[in-house]
């Protein structure tokens, strides 16, 4: 991909996609976070992606899906506000959202693409 790291470039679209949606309901923004939060800078989100992601079994055969899908479900919760976590229907959009991207062809490039960034940088670290 142009040589821009797709997991940034994935990261920048939801970051859009999920302004435009705030822009639609009015302004509305997630609650701010407390300082010392896990997702306070785009460093402590790395951290937290790479740990999630160090969890996954490496014989999982969905890893890179469960890769990507943590590292969408950060973003989406880094955006829209931690307390979504407990929301029964949080899950259901990030199944929702992957799905969208899952089923677009270039966005599932990308997204595969992210997944073995994600798994290459959490495994080294």
């Amino acid at each position: 991909m142009d040589g821009i790291d797709p997991a940034n470039q994935l990261a920048a679209l939801i970051r859009v996609q999920v302004a435009a949606l705030r822009q639609r309901q009015g302004g509305a923004r997630a609650a701010p976070r407390e300082a010392g939060t896990p997702a306070d800078s785009p460093n402590d989100l790395s951290a937290v992606v790479a740990q999630r992601i160090r969890a996954i079994p490496g014989d999982d055969p969905e890893r890179e899906r469960k890769a990507f899908r943590l590292f969408l479900e950060t973003v989406l919760l880094s955006e829209l506000g931690e307390t979504l976590v407990n929301d029964p229907s949080f899950a259901v959009m990030v199944d929702h959202v992957q799905q969208q991207m899952e089923g677009d062809p270039k966005l599932k490039e990308a997204s595969l693409a992210a997944a073995r960034e994600l798994l290459k940088s959490a495994d080294a670290g």
